[in-house]
């Protein structure tokens, strides 16, 4: 199995994340005409939240691995660079590490097929694109796999 660089592993997760993100919303569209309790949607869009804020995280790792620096990434983030580093060093010290973590799921850093996560999530975009978005004309072929090819 060929390696891959803390960077494009990071990536990959990210469009785990944004996978995630994207099938979780449309599923809470689908219950809008639903009377459930309020306490109920509020949760949902709480979760929907923690997931969006996986998917910021995971970027932020990705494009630390990819060389920004912590004053790109404080400004990025509206934020001191000193408060970016406390927040992602660690993170980016495990990705950076040469297991990954301890982590091993589709998406983490120990992800054990990255290019067959990156395939899974190449077919689901292809599917998934002209459905949720019929603006767009041609689905980007093979966006995620690209990552690790070069």
């Amino acid at each position: 199995m060929p390696e891959y660089d803390p960077a494009a592993r990071a990536q990959v997760a990210a469009a785990v994340a944004q996978r995630d993100v994207s099938q979780f919303a449309a599923a809470l569209v689908g219950t809008t005409s639903v009377e459930r309790p309020a306490r109920e949607r509020i949760r949902e869009a709480r979760h929907l939240r923690l997931l969006a804020v996986d998917v910021l995280d995971r970027t932020v790792i990705a494009a630390l691995l990819d060389g920004m620096s912590w004053e790109e990434l404080g400004e990025a983030l509206l934020l001191d660079p000193a408060t970016a580093r406390v927040r992602y060093e660690t993170a980016v010290k495990r990705w950076s590490a040469p297991e990954g973590s301890a982590q091993q799921g589709p998406g983490d850093p120990g992800d054990p097929d990255v290019a067959g996560t990156a395939e899974l999530l190449d077919a689901w975009y292809a599917h998934a694109v002209p459905t949720l978005d019929p603006q767009v004309g041609e689905p980007v072929d093979r966006p995620v796999s690209r990552i690790l090819s070069s």
